[in-house]
């Protein structure tokens, strides 16, 4: 797939505008983060992600992220007491403040995601969404 324009290649072979692909991750994430403990409930995820309109919560253990709850992880229905270290993604995928918006797209890609944590000095700072890239291509 291939967008019009005179771009550059992703691995994938999708072309991205060059003044995105110019820009960095830090410039187009959310900084705003929500996050789970472990120990919340499923109940609590679902909640977030209705009442808000997001699609991904990070899920913190003291200042250390250990995983990530996605809309498509609530798609299973689990009970609503069920525990969100049970469900959530162990290990997600970071991408630092500073990288391209190429790099985080072909990231995205190749590991078949929607959501990347953004770190900065070992840090998690935001969260940055295809959709958010989409809108960058599109606005």
């Amino acid at each position: 797939m291939t967008l019009e324009g005179s771009g550059q290649a992703l691995s994938t072979g999708i072309m991205l505008e060059n003044a995105v692909v110019q820009s960095t991750v830090q410039s187009l994430m959310s900084p705003d983060l929500i996050a789970l403990q472990p120990s919340d409930r499923v109940r609590r995820s679902r909640d977030l992600i209705l009442s808000i309109g997001i699609h991904a919560l990070p899920v913190m253990d003291g200042n250390s992220v250990v995983g990530i709850v996605t809309s498509s992880d609530l798609v299973d229905n689990w009970p609503e007491d069920e525990l969100v270290e049970t469900i959530m993604t162990k290990s997600p995928v970071s991408v630092d403040a500073a990288a391209s918006l190429q790099e985080a797209a072909e990231a995205m890609v190749d590991g078949r995601m929607h959501h990347l944590l953004v770190e900065s000095d070992g840090e998690t700072v935001g969260i940055l969404s295809s959709l958010d890239l989409l809108r960058a291509l599109f606005t």
